[in-house]
């Protein structure tokens, strides 16, 4: 399991020289990025600019296909423990077509923090 030594006072997100593509699309080009512990960031940028793939990659639901993606000093990888250890940490809110019709906002917003109780499976 790839895992990164880090200190408090490093990034609690890192993507280094991040690349991506769509068949020939070249999406994600060389991002770099680090976020610290506690530390609030936007992307923004114009649609089709990437910050949904970016988003997607940090969470692995993209792969990313060259670069490097670490999260709480767990390297993003082929490795599925990885992958996993992320998914228990990281969640996302989609913008609009992955919302669940019967649950209200607040309900969204709070529905990742349901994951991983033992009364999740029920």
């Amino acid at each position: 399991m790839s895992q990164i030594t880090m200190t408090p006072a490093d990034a609690m997100i890192t993507l280094e020289n991040v690349n991506k593509w769509y068949g020939q699309f070249h999406v994600l080009k060389d991002i770099n990025l680090k976020v610290k512990q506690g530390e609030r960031i936007v992307l923004c940028g114009p649609s089709g600019s990437g910050k949904s793939t970016t988003i997607r990659c940090i969470n692995h639901l993209e792969e990313h296909q060259q670069g490097r993606i670490v999260v709480d000093g767990i390297e993003l990888n082929e490795d599925i423990r990885n992958i996993e250890r992320v998914r228990q940490e990281v969640g996302m809110v989609f913008q609009h077509f992955n919302l669940f019709p019967h649950l209200d906002r607040f309900a969204e917003l709070h529905a990742g923090t349901y994951l991983g109780s033992k009364d999740a499976e029920k």
